[in-house]
C-alpha cells in the first residue's frame, strides 16, 4: 500500500482556485491507498480564505493549516513535517494542474525502483503545451545576473544554465529542479528538515535541491507531466526583485560565492 502526502501553500489565493486544484487531486491520486492533502493559508489575516477552507477540513483527507504569521514558502510547507507519515510527499504550487492519474504513478514506479532517488521533478509545460525551461545547473553569479539582466553575447551560456538544448528529452540527475513540483521520498524529505526557512521566497528550491543531494540524488523524469501558470514576480516588481537578491545573498553565502 503506497501513500502520497501533498502540501500546498495559499497567499490570497482566489476560492475558485482552491476549488479547482482539490477537484484535480482527488480525480488524479484516486488509484492511492492512503492520500493526505496538507493547505497552508499563509494570507492569515484573510479571514474569508479561513473560513472558506474549514469546509474542506470535514472531508477527511483534506488537512488545513493556519501559521499565525506568514514566515514565507518554505516555513510554510515544513508545517506539514510533524504530520507526515506517507510513503512520498509532493510539494506544489497551487497553479498547477495534473491531467490524469498516470503522471502520478509514473513518479513513484520511478522511485519505487530506484531507491537511490530522494526527489522527482517532471516535465513541467505551460497551459498551452510549451516546455518550461525551469530545470537549472547550479547557481552562480554569473548565472544569476544574466538572467537578470540578458547581455549580448550570453545566449549560449543562459542557454546551457537552463540545460538547454537537449536537457529536457530525457531522464538525468539534476543540479537544480523548480520548487513549482517537488516529488520527494518523503523520508529524505524528513531527514533533511524541509525547506531552509532562512528563505522568504525564491532560491528555495536551488537550496532544497542540494540539501537532497547531499544525501540522495535528485532526477528530472521527463515521462510524466505536469501544466503550470507561471508567475515571475521577481522580474515584475521592485519588491520581487528585492526578493530576490535577498534569497541569492542567502544562497551564496551558504553555498559559496562562486563567479562563474
Amino acid at each position: 500500500m503506497t501513500s502520497l502526502s501533498i502540501s500546498i501553500v495559499l497567499y490570497n489565493n482566489k476560492e475558485s482556485t482552491v476549488d479547482k486544484i482539490i477537484e484535480n487531486l482527488s480525480n488524479v491520486t484516486r488509484n492511492i491507498n492512503q492520500v493526505d492533502l496538507f493547505l497552508i493559508n499563509n494570507s492569515p489575516d484573510n479571514d474569508e480564505m479561513n473560513s472558506f477552507l474549514q469546509k474542506y477540513s470535514e472531508s477527511g483527507w483534506v488537512h488545513v493549516l493556519l501559521p499565525k504569521v506568514n514566515k514565507g514558502f518554505g516555513s510554510g510547507n515544513n508545517m506539514v513535517l510533524p504530520y507526515l507519515t506517507s510513503d512520498y510527499h509532493l510539494v506544489m504550487n497551487p497553479d498547477i494542474f495534473i491531467k490524469d492519474e498516470t503522471q502520478i504513478s509514473l513518479m513513484m514506479d520511478y522511485m519505487e525502483k530506484h531507491i537511490n532517488v530522494g526527489l522527482l521533478a517532471p516535465l513541467i509545460k505551460f497551459p498551452n503545451g510549451e516546455v518550461q525551461h525551469l530545470l537549472k545547473r547550479k547557481s552562480t553569479l554569473l548565472d544569476m545576473a544574466i538572467r537578470f539582466v540578458e547581455l549580448p553575447g550570453t545566449k549560449k551560456r543562459r542557454e546551457w544554465f537552463v540545460n538547454l538544448p537537449g536537457g529536457y528529452t530525457h531522464t538525468h540527475e539534476a543540479e537544480n529542479v523548480p520548487g513549482s513540483f517537488l516529488f520527494f521520498r518523503t523520508e529524505v524529505f524528513e531527514k533533511i528538515q524541509g525547506f531552509d526557512e532562512k528563505y522568504f521566497l525564491y532560491m528555495e528550491d536551488c537550496d532544497i535541491t542540494m540539501k537532497v543531494n547531499q544525501i540522495s540524488s535528485t532526477v528530472f523524469f521527463p515521462k510524466a507531466t505536469v501544466y503550470h501558470e507561471w508567475q515571475r514576480a521577481n522580474r515584475k516588481t521592485a519588491r520581487g526583485i528585492m526578493q530576490m537578491l535577498s534569497s541569492m545573498f542567502i544562497y551564496f553565502n551558504k553555498w559559496g560565492w562562486k563567479l562563474w
